[in-house]
């Protein structure tokens, strides 16, 4: 989970424990979120798209470029209404552009489509 806001990152934490036992990493921005992707086991990254170092779209395209990754979840949860930055996620590989604030139901049932 990356976002630069801790507060953003503990309601996305609230409402994934919803759906059960979930490990969470958390980032403060792309280039720190990168330093998780070292062979260990994730499952699902949760991005903002603007942050300070690296944005959601840099940071998915970054893990794209990495073989055992290529093909986990990617959303995208952000504010961002741009449609060049949407457009930019888009071609970095993201799974999914999810509109903050989100409604827990809604966000619980994107999560869970894409971890299948």
């Amino acid at each position: 989970m990356v976002d630069d806001f801790p507060n953003t990152r503990k309601v996305i934490e609230y409402a994934l424990s919803k759906i059960g036992e979930v490990e969470f990493l958390h980032a403060n921005d792309g280039k720190e979120a990168l330093e998780y992707f070292d062979d260990r086991k994730v499952d699902l990254l949760i991005t903002d798209y603007n942050m300070p170092n690296m944005n959601g779209a840099e940071l998915a395209k970054a893990v794209r470029s990495i073989k055992e990754y290529e093909f986990i979840p990617i959303l995208m949860l952000t504010t961002e209404k741009d449609e060049n930055k949407k457009l930019s996620a888009k071609e970095a590989g993201i799974t999914a552009w999810i509109k903050k604030p989100f409604v827990t139901e809604e966000f619980i049932s994107i999560v869970k489509r894409c971890m299948n």
